[in-house]
């Protein structure tokens, strides 16, 4: 049903975990399925990414959206982070079931609400 990359993220999650020192902080409830996403971004004074973390509780394709996004912006500038999206989260992940693709989005959205929560502290 998931792509080996799918699989592999949800048994062994990169990135996972609480950042103390992040500067842009993005939360996104789903209501429908009750995922929940939470990104923590620190961002330095070049606007480049220089940490990325997430929690999230949600199904095998909302940790591996999670995963794939952050191992994608971590040292990318802000401009360039915010041109990601669930296309490109879908295809690097081998694909995800039309159901579940709604996941992929949700990473990108509480990303950039993140990033918007950063703009909103400078």
């Amino acid at each position: 049903m998931y792509s080996y990359k799918v699989r592999e993220y949800f048994e062994n999650p990169i990135n996972m975990g609480i950042m103390k020192n992040a500067n842009g902080i993005g939360i996104i409830e789903n209501e429908i399925c009750s995922d929940v996403i939470k990104i923590y971004i620190k961002v330095n004074s070049n606007n480049v990414i220089e940490d990325i973390k997430f929690e999230a509780k949600g199904c095998p394709p909302v940790i591996a959206s999670c995963c794939e996004l952050t191992s994608l912006v971590k040292c990318m500038k802000i401009e360039e982070a915010l041109k990601i999206n669930e296309k490109i989260i879908i295809e690097n992940l081998g694909g995800l079931p039309k159901e579940k693709e709604y996941c992929a989005e949700l990473v990108v959205k509480t990303l950039k609400k993140a990033i918007l929560n950063l703009k909103k502290s400078l």
